[in-house]
Protein backbone atom coordinates (compact mmCIF):
# COMPACT_ATOMS: atom_id res chain seq x y z
CA UNK A 1 0.00 0.00 0.00
CA UNK A 2 1.23 3.15 -1.06
CA UNK A 3 2.39 6.25 2.02
CA UNK A 4 0.91 9.41 1.46
CA UNK A 5 1.91 13.35 2.67
CA UNK A 6 -1.02 15.29 3.67
CA UNK A 7 -1.50 18.41 5.59
CA UNK A 8 -4.45 19.91 7.22
CA UNK A 9 -5.20 22.17 10.14
CA UNK A 10 -7.57 21.17 13.31
CA UNK A 11 -9.50 23.05 16.19
CA UNK A 12 -7.64 22.99 19.15
CA UNK A 13 -8.68 23.24 22.84
CA UNK A 14 -9.17 26.71 24.02
CA UNK A 15 -6.83 25.47 26.28
CA UNK A 16 -4.82 22.40 27.20
CA UNK A 17 -6.44 20.00 29.74
CA UNK A 18 -9.51 22.31 30.35
CA UNK A 19 -12.67 21.11 28.89
CA UNK A 20 -13.48 23.22 25.74
CA UNK A 21 -12.96 23.28 21.78
CA UNK A 22 -11.90 26.57 20.22
CA UNK A 23 -13.67 28.09 17.62
CA UNK A 24 -10.22 30.22 16.05
CA UNK A 25 -7.36 27.83 17.03
CA UNK A 26 -5.85 25.51 15.04
CA UNK A 27 -2.53 23.66 14.19
CA UNK A 28 -1.01 22.26 11.24
CA UNK A 29 0.32 19.64 10.76
CA UNK A 30 1.82 16.61 8.22
CA UNK A 31 0.67 12.80 7.97
CA UNK A 32 3.24 10.80 7.00
CA UNK A 33 2.37 7.18 6.30
CA UNK A 34 -0.17 4.48 4.79
CA UNK A 35 -3.54 5.32 3.08
CA UNK A 36 -5.00 3.45 5.19
CA UNK A 37 -4.01 1.16 8.45
CA UNK A 38 -5.93 -1.00 11.08
CA UNK A 39 -6.00 -0.89 14.87
CA UNK A 40 -7.51 -2.78 17.91
CA UNK A 41 -9.83 -0.80 19.69
CA UNK A 42 -11.27 -2.22 23.06
CA UNK A 43 -14.93 -2.25 22.37
CA UNK A 44 -16.30 -0.87 26.19
CA UNK A 45 -14.11 2.67 25.84
CA UNK A 46 -13.55 2.85 21.88
CA UNK A 47 -9.98 3.47 22.84
CA UNK A 48 -7.01 2.14 20.36
CA UNK A 49 -5.36 -0.36 22.11
CA UNK A 50 -2.54 -0.69 19.50
CA UNK A 51 -2.02 0.28 16.05
CA UNK A 52 -0.94 -1.08 12.77
CA UNK A 53 -1.91 -4.68 13.28
CA UNK A 54 -2.29 -7.40 10.70
CA UNK A 55 -4.68 -10.04 12.47
CA UNK A 56 -7.54 -9.64 14.78
CA UNK A 57 -7.63 -9.23 18.33
CA UNK A 58 -6.82 -12.26 20.62
CA UNK A 59 -9.82 -12.12 22.61
CA UNK A 60 -13.49 -11.24 23.42
CA UNK A 61 -13.72 -7.61 23.79
CA UNK A 62 -11.58 -5.91 21.19
CA UNK A 63 -12.28 -5.36 17.30
CA UNK A 64 -10.00 -4.24 14.33
CA UNK A 65 -10.78 -1.06 12.59
CA UNK A 66 -9.37 0.62 9.69
CA UNK A 67 -8.86 4.27 9.81
CA UNK A 68 -8.39 5.42 6.16
CA UNK A 69 -6.03 8.60 5.80
CA UNK A 70 -7.52 9.14 2.37
CA UNK A 71 -10.76 10.50 4.45
CA UNK A 72 -10.24 14.04 5.38
CA UNK A 73 -12.30 13.14 8.57
CA UNK A 74 -10.43 10.82 9.34
CA UNK A 75 -7.11 12.40 8.43
CA UNK A 76 -6.77 13.92 12.10
CA UNK A 77 -6.92 10.82 14.25
CA UNK A 78 -4.61 8.93 11.24
CA UNK A 79 -2.24 11.73 12.05
CA UNK A 80 -2.49 11.16 15.84
CA UNK A 81 -1.94 7.86 15.85
CA UNK A 82 0.97 7.41 12.86
CA UNK A 83 4.41 8.79 14.60
CA UNK A 84 5.35 5.12 14.58
CA UNK A 85 5.61 5.11 10.87
CA UNK A 86 7.89 7.73 10.96
CA UNK A 87 11.49 7.20 11.99
CA UNK A 88 12.67 8.90 15.06
CA UNK A 89 9.51 11.11 15.20
CA UNK A 90 9.64 14.29 16.95
CA UNK A 91 7.26 17.33 17.79
CA UNK A 92 9.37 20.76 18.49
CA UNK A 93 7.16 22.66 21.20
CA UNK A 94 7.39 26.33 22.33
CA UNK A 95 6.55 27.81 25.31
CA UNK A 96 5.61 30.80 26.58
CA UNK A 97 6.07 31.14 30.53
CA UNK A 98 2.63 32.22 32.71
CA UNK A 99 3.61 33.09 36.07
CA UNK A 100 0.99 32.04 38.81
CA UNK A 101 -0.56 33.94 41.52
CA UNK A 102 2.13 31.87 44.20
CA UNK A 103 5.33 32.98 42.07
CA UNK A 104 5.55 29.47 40.03
CA UNK A 105 6.00 29.70 36.39
CA UNK A 106 3.73 27.81 33.95
CA UNK A 107 5.41 27.00 30.75
CA UNK A 108 2.46 26.92 28.48
CA UNK A 109 2.40 24.95 25.09
CA UNK A 110 2.25 27.35 22.29
CA UNK A 111 1.73 24.63 19.80
CA UNK A 112 0.33 21.24 21.15
CA UNK A 113 1.34 18.42 18.62
CA UNK A 114 -2.48 16.80 18.67
CA UNK A 115 -1.33 13.76 20.79
CA UNK A 116 -1.20 16.07 23.51
CA UNK A 117 -4.77 17.21 23.90
CA UNK A 118 -6.74 14.74 22.15
CA UNK A 119 -7.50 10.83 22.74
CA UNK A 120 -8.39 9.01 19.38
CA UNK A 121 -11.70 6.80 19.61
CA UNK A 122 -14.20 4.66 18.19
CA UNK A 123 -17.40 6.02 18.53
CA UNK A 124 -19.69 2.72 18.43
CA UNK A 125 -23.04 4.35 18.02
CA UNK A 126 -22.11 6.38 15.39
CA UNK A 127 -19.57 3.88 13.81
CA UNK A 128 -17.09 6.92 13.42
CA UNK A 129 -13.87 8.16 14.28
CA UNK A 130 -13.62 11.16 16.63
CA UNK A 131 -11.47 12.66 19.07
CA UNK A 132 -11.64 12.79 22.93
CA UNK A 133 -10.27 16.00 24.75
CA UNK A 134 -8.04 15.25 27.35
CA UNK A 135 -9.26 16.72 30.34
CA UNK A 136 -6.64 17.04 33.59
CA UNK A 137 -8.99 17.22 36.92
CA UNK A 138 -8.60 20.55 39.07
CA UNK A 139 -7.42 20.01 42.46
CA UNK A 140 -7.50 21.73 45.95
CA UNK A 141 -7.54 19.15 49.16
CA UNK A 142 -8.65 21.85 51.32
CA UNK A 143 -11.26 22.90 49.66
CA UNK A 144 -12.53 19.15 49.61
CA UNK A 145 -12.26 19.31 53.39
CA UNK A 146 -14.07 22.09 53.99
CA UNK A 147 -17.32 21.22 51.25
CA UNK A 148 -16.96 18.06 53.56
CA UNK A 149 -17.47 19.54 56.79
CA UNK A 150 -20.07 21.89 55.64
CA UNK A 151 -21.99 19.11 54.04
CA UNK A 152 -21.56 16.84 57.57
CA UNK A 153 -23.35 20.24 59.13
CA UNK A 154 -25.62 20.86 56.94
CA UNK A 155 -27.01 17.27 56.83
CA UNK A 156 -28.17 17.56 59.65
CA UNK A 157 -29.29 21.24 60.02
CA UNK A 158 -31.85 20.81 57.05
CA UNK A 159 -33.18 17.89 58.72
CA UNK A 160 -33.59 18.69 62.51
CA UNK A 161 -34.64 22.11 64.32
CA UNK A 162 -32.22 22.53 67.12
CA UNK A 163 -33.54 25.65 68.15
CA UNK A 164 -32.88 28.88 67.37
CA UNK A 165 -29.22 29.51 69.50
CA UNK A 166 -27.88 26.30 67.21
CA UNK A 167 -29.78 26.79 64.27
CA UNK A 168 -28.61 30.40 63.94
CA UNK A 169 -24.55 28.98 64.58
CA UNK A 170 -25.23 26.45 61.98
CA UNK A 171 -26.20 29.09 59.28
CA UNK A 172 -23.31 30.78 60.29
CA UNK A 173 -20.56 28.13 59.72
CA UNK A 174 -22.17 27.15 56.37
CA UNK A 175 -22.11 30.85 55.22
CA UNK A 176 -18.33 31.12 56.80
CA UNK A 177 -17.46 27.89 54.74
CA UNK A 178 -18.99 29.56 51.34
CA UNK A 179 -16.97 32.50 52.39
CA UNK A 180 -14.27 30.41 52.46
CA UNK A 181 -14.84 28.25 49.26
CA UNK A 182 -15.22 31.85 47.13
CA UNK A 183 -11.71 32.84 48.67
CA UNK A 184 -10.12 29.13 47.28
CA UNK A 185 -11.16 27.69 44.15
CA UNK A 186 -9.85 24.32 42.50
CA UNK A 187 -6.49 24.62 40.85
CA UNK A 188 -5.33 23.57 37.74
CA UNK A 189 -2.41 21.78 39.27
CA UNK A 190 -0.19 20.57 36.42
CA UNK A 191 0.52 24.39 35.96
CA UNK A 192 2.25 24.57 39.79
CA UNK A 193 5.09 23.50 41.64
CA UNK A 194 3.61 23.43 44.64
CA UNK A 195 -0.12 24.31 45.21
CA UNK A 196 -0.70 28.08 46.86
CA UNK A 197 -1.38 28.32 50.31
CA UNK A 198 -5.29 28.47 51.76
CA UNK A 199 -6.58 31.80 51.68
CA UNK A 200 -7.50 31.75 55.33
CA UNK A 201 -8.50 28.56 57.75
CA UNK A 202 -11.47 26.24 56.94
CA UNK A 203 -14.08 27.26 59.40
CA UNK A 204 -14.38 24.99 62.38
CA UNK A 205 -17.21 23.32 64.12
CA UNK A 206 -18.90 25.35 66.97
CA UNK A 207 -18.48 22.80 69.97
CA UNK A 208 -22.32 23.48 70.82
CA UNK A 209 -23.15 22.80 67.20
CA UNK A 210 -21.19 19.87 67.29
CA UNK A 211 -22.25 18.11 70.74
CA UNK A 212 -26.01 18.54 69.40
CA UNK A 213 -25.27 17.15 66.06
CA UNK A 214 -24.09 13.76 67.94
CA UNK A 215 -27.01 13.65 69.80
CA UNK A 216 -29.12 13.11 66.34
CA UNK A 217 -26.25 11.45 64.76
CA UNK A 218 -27.67 8.11 62.77
CA UNK A 219 -25.94 5.82 60.76
CA UNK A 220 -25.48 6.18 58.02
CA UNK A 221 -26.75 9.37 58.04
CA UNK A 222 -24.54 12.64 57.61
CA UNK A 223 -21.94 10.29 58.89
CA UNK A 224 -19.05 11.88 61.49
CA UNK A 225 -16.36 14.62 60.97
Amino acid sequence: MANITSSFTQLLPTEAFVAGISTNITGSYTYNGPEEFDVWVDDATGYVIKTDVTLAPPSAGYSRKTINAKDSSQLPMAYTLSHQFVENYTWTHTYTDVTMSNGDVYKKIDNPDLRDVYVVKWNKVSSQWEFEQIIKELENPNRDEAIRRRDYVKTYGDQYDFGATVNTKIDHYVAGVGTYLGNNPYYETWKYITLPDSVGTIPKIPADVQIELQKVSIAGVGGNV
